[in-house]
C-alpha cells in the first residue's frame, strides 16, 4: 500500500469511478451476474468470465484501498451520495450482447480512469491508477477474444 495524503478531491474522482453510474463496481455486477449465465448457457466461456470478474474485484479493491487511503469511506455510492443499485446491471442473456456490452463498458471505464489520471498529480496515485489500467487492459484483451471466439464458432 502506498503511503498517500488525505484529498478530498481525488477521493471523490475515486469514489466516482468505484461506485459512479458506470463505475467498476457496476462492472463487477455485470461480470458477476453474466458468469453465473455463462455457467448454464455458454460453458464454453465460463473461464473467460471467472477471469473477468477477478481482474474488476481486484480493480474495485484497489480502488477502494486508495480511496480510504485518501480519507474516504469506499461506501456504495457516488461522490454526490447516489446510492449504487442493481438497475444498472444490463440483464441480457445473448452472448454476442453481452460482449459487445462488456467492450463497451470496459473501454469507457478505461477512459474514465485516464481522465482521473490526467488530474492526479501525486506520482505514488498515479503508479496506482496505471497498475488498475492494467488490470482493465487484461479485461479487455480477455473481451475481445472471447467475441473472436465466438464469431469463429458461429462461422462454422
Amino acid at each position: 500500500m502506498v503511503h498517500l495524503f488525505k484529498n478530498s478531491y481525488y477521493e471523490g474522482l475515486l469514489q466516482d469511478l468505484f461506485c459512479g453510474k458506470d463505475g467498476f463496481f457496476t462492472v463487477f455486477m455485470h461480470f458477476f451476474y453474466q458468469k453465473n449465465q455463462i455457467f448454464e448457457y455458454y460453458p464454453d466461456f465460463y473461464k473467460d468470465f471467472c477471469e473477468l470478474l477477478d481482474f474488476e474485484l481486484k480493480a474495485c479493491s484497489r480502488l477502494c484501498e486508495l480511496i480510504i487511503e485518501l480519507g474516504g469511506d469506499a461506501k456504495f455510492y457516488s461522490s454526490t451520495k447516489k446510492y449504487l443499485s442493481g438497475s444498472g446491471v444490463d440483464y441480457v442473456k445473448n452472448l454476442h450482447a453481452i460482449l459487445e456490452l462488456d467492450i463497451e463498458l470496459v473501454e469507457k471505464g478505461r477512459i474514465d480512469l485516464k481522465n482521473v489520471y490526467s488530474k492526479v498529480e501525486n506520482a505514488n496515485l498515479r503508479a496506482s491508477l496505471n497498475e488498475i489500467l492494467i488490470l482493465k487492459n487484461e479485461e479487455l484483451n480477455i473481451l475481445k477474444n472471447a467475441y473472436l471466439n465466438l464469431e469463429n464458432l458461429n462461422k462454422k
